[in-house]
């Protein structure tokens, strides 16, 4: 299965009530250690800007893969976020307004929350995800 097959996947809660499709997913990154002395290397990368991007306290070859962390569901397929789920995005305005406000009632699922899947079958018959009882319904954006 590929993050493709996930996209526009109606969400089901425990009880089959339905609460919307998955608009995105949530990934994180694993860093592998890096050397002293190499690009990085010697900063405390909790103190590092966290909005700077990765290249710029780590080499291309430092990062691992990438884990599932949770499944982003909203309203309505709503399309991408185009990185304005970050809190602090404030420009060019009015851009971040329009897509968070197109983007409102979406919530993070982690992916541990998830009973189960059931791939789309094709011919525009989008996949289903069925939640775990005692799912979260955590906050959609970045900090």
């Amino acid at each position: 299965m590929n993050v493709g097959d996930l996209l526009d996947a109606r969400v089901l809660g425990p009880d089959g009530a339905p609460l919307g499709v998955v608009v995105d997913v949530r990934l994180a990154l694993e860093v592998v250690d890096e050397p002293e002395g190499g690009p990085g290397g010697g900063e405390d990368r909790e103190e590092a800007e966290h909005d700077a991007p990765l290249s710029a306290w780590a080499r291309r070859d430092a990062v691992g893969g990438a884990r599932l962390v949770g499944l982003l569901v909203g309203p309505r397929g709503a399309g991408s976020f185009h990185g304005y789920e970050r809190t602090g995005v404030r420009s060019p305005w009015p851009i971040p307004q329009l897509v968070r406000r197109r983007h409102r009632g979406t919530f993070l699922v982690r992916w541990e929350d998830v009973a189960s899947l059931e791939p789309s079958t094709g011919g525009g018959v989008a996949g289903r995800v069925r939640l775990a009882p005692g799912y979260a319904e955590l906050p959609a954006e970045l900090g």
